[in-house]
C-alpha cells in the first residue's frame, strides 16, 4: 500500500513536472501560410475539381491524398496525408503549412486564431495572431482516471500516460462548446479538452453542475470505438459509434454545468442511447452523421444487412436502404441529401447520390467521381465533396445525371 501510494505521488510530481515544463520550455514550432494557386478544371454540370491538392511545392506528391475536409462558414480547410494544412477563401487558395511526419485526420476551427487537429501522431493545437504565423503545440499525453485537484495538478492514476497513437476526428460543437474539443479515437475512445495545463481526459468535468461528479465517457461508449459527432440544430449532440449505437448528449442537459450546486441531481434526461430497435433497422456501425433542417440524418452500416439512410425528424426515425455500402452524408437544402458511396457494390458509378427523402427518389449527379468520404455544405451555399485524390465544388444546384 506505502509502494502504491508513492508511486502515485512520483506519477503527479511527473504530471506537474510535465506541465510545468511545457509552459517553460522552447518556443513551440511555427507554420507560416503562404499564398499558392492550384490548377482547376470543370469536371460536371456546376462541378470544378482539383486534383493536383498535394501538389503545391513543385514535388511528385500525386499519392498525397486528402484525409480531412471540414467548412468554417464560407472557408474550406484541407488536410492531407502528407501533413499538409490548405485553405480556400474566396476562391483563394492558401497552404498555411505542413505538419512533418504525420497525417491530418480531422480539422476543428475553433475560431480564426485557433485551430486543432487530429492526427496519426496525437493532436495538434494551431494559434496565431491577425497575419501572423502558427504557433504549433503538441499533445500527445491522455490521463485515465479521475483526476484530482493537487496544488493545480492533475493525480491520474498509476496507469494513466498513454501516448495518442493515430486519432481519428476531432469535433468543436457550434452550439455548445463546454468541454470541447471532443475527440474520438477508435484506439481511445471519446476524450474532451479539460482546459488545465495539457489535460485530455475520458471526463466531462462536472457535468451535473457546479461540484457535482464527473461524467466518465467510457459509461456512455463502454465499446470505446466512437466514429463520427455532429450537433444538431436544437443543441444535441449526437455520438454515432461502432456496436453501441448511437448516443445522444440532450439539449437540456448539456447546459448541467451552469447550474446552482443546489440543482446538482441526476433526473434520467442527460443521454438517450439509441440501437437498432429504436431505428428500426439492424446495423452494427454509424459510418456518419450529419444535422438537418431538423433532427439528424445518419448513414448506417452492417456486415449482414448491408447500408442504409436513418432520418431522425426530432420526434421518430425512418430509414431508407442502399444498394451499396455509404460512407459520408450531409445536407444540401431541406430534405435533400448527397451521400458519399463506396465502389464495391455501386461499380463503376460509385462518386454521390442525392436522395430526396419525400420521394425517397435517389439519383446521380454529375462530375464527382471515385470513393467520396467526405461532403461539406458551406454557409454561402457551395458543395464541396472529397475522394481520396481529387477535391470537387460546387454551388447547392446539384444536377443528376441520365438514369441508369
Amino acid at each position: 500500500m506505502v509502494r502504491k501510494s508513492l508511486v502515485r505521488i512520483a506519477l503527479a510530481f511527473a504530471v506537474c513536472g510535465a506541465i510545468a515544463n511545457a509552459a517553460l520550455g522552447d518556443a513551440p514550432k511555427t507554420l507560416a501560410p503562404t499564398a499558392i494557386e492550384l490548377k482547376s478544371e470543370p469536371c460536371g454540370d456546376g462541378w470544378t475539381r482539383w486534383d493536383s491538392i498535394g501538389n503545391v511545392e513543385g514535388a511528385m506528391t500525386y499519392r498525397e491524398r486528402i484525409t480531412a475536409l471540414v467548412g468554417s462558414g464560407s472557408e474550406i480547410w484541407v488536410g492531407t496525408s502528407y501533413g499538409r494544412l490548405l485553405t480556400r477563401q474566396e476562391d483563394k487558395w492558401t497552404l498555411q503549412g505542413r505538419l512533418d511526419g504525420v497525417q491530418v485526420t480531422g480539422i476543428a476551427v475553433e475560431n480564426a486564431g485557433k485551430v486543432w487537429l487530429s492526427t496519426s501522431d496525437g493532436i495538434r493545437r494551431l494559434e496565431r495572431e491577425a497575419d501572423q504565423p502558427w504557433r504549433i503545440n503538441e499533445f500527445r499525453d491522455y490521463y485515465e482516471g479521475h483526476p484530482s485537484f493537487v496544488s493545480g495538478g492533475y493525480i491520474p492514476g498509476e496507469d494513466a500516460v498513454r501516448l495518442w497513437g493515430y486519432v481519428d476526428d476531432i469535433y468543436v460543437p457550434p452550439g455548445e462548446t463546454a468541454y470541447s474539443p471532443m475527440v474520438i479515437s477508435t484506439e481511445h475512445g471519446l476524450f474532451c479538452w479539460g482546459g488545465y495545463g495539457r489535460v485530455w481526459h475520458h471526463f466531462m468535468p462536472h457535468y451535473w453542475g457546479a461540484n457535482s461528479s464527473w461524467l466518465d465517457t467510457r459509461e456512455l461508449v463502454p465499446h470505446r470505438r466512437p466514429t463520427c459527432i455532429a450537433e444538431d440544430g436544437d443543441g444535441n449532440l449526437w455520438i454515432g459509434t461502432e456496436w453501441d449505437g448511437l448516443v445522444r448528449l440532450n439539449a437540456q442537459a448539456r447546459k448541467y454545468h451552469n447550474r446552482e450546486p443546489e440543482k446538482n441531481k441526476k433526473d434520467g434526461t442527460e443521454f438517450s442511447f439509441i440501437g437498432p430497435k429504436e431505428i428500426g433497422c439492424e446495423f452494427d456501425r454509424v459510418a456518419d452523421l450529419a444535422a438537418a433542417d431538423k433532427g439528424v440524418w445518419a448513414v448506417l452500416t452492417s456486415r449482414e444487412h448491408g447500408s442504409a439512410l436513418a432520418r431522425f425528424d426530432g420526434q421518430s426515425w425512418v430509414t431508407h436502404p442502399l444498394d451499396g455500402p455509404a460512407r459520408c452524408v450531409a445536407e444540401v437544402e431541406p430534405g435533400v441529401v448527397l451521400i458519399g458511396v463506396d465502389g464495391t457494390e455501386w461499380g463503376r458509378n460509385h462518386g454521390l447520390r442525392k436522395v430526396t427523402w419525400a420521394s425517397k427518389k435517389i439519383e446521380r449527379p454529375v462530375g464527382p467521381e471515385g470513393v467520396i468520404h467526405k461532403i461539406v455544405r458551406l454557409t454561402n451555399g457551395r458543395v464541396l465533396a472529397a475522394s481520396w485524390w481529387s477535391l470537387f465544388e460546387s454551388d447547392s444546384t446539384v444536377k443528376q445525371a441520365p438514369a441508369e
